[in-house]
């Protein structure tokens, strides 16, 4: 799959344009997870996302904290 066919596909399910590229990455991250693309099709689009300099999003990571959780 190419990057126009993933935009063409996003605008299918979306019923609008991505905003960013960025959008892009979340969206074939969740249609990987979902079982919509396989790992070769994930990589291949996420290196040519990469190319056109979009960027992962960032991931927040918490700390358990015992006193937080009372």
């Amino acid at each position: 799959m190419l990057v126009e066919d993933l935009i063409h596909q996003f605008i299918l399910m979306k019923k609008r344009k991505p905003s960013h590229m960025n959008e892009l990455i979340v969206y074939i991250q969740k249609s990987y997870i979902r079982g919509e693309l396989s790992m070769v099709e994930y990589k291949t689009l996420f290196a040519d996302l990469k190319k056109r300099k979009a960027k992962k999003g960032t991931m927040f990571m918490y700390e358990y904290n015992p006193s937080v959780c009372i």
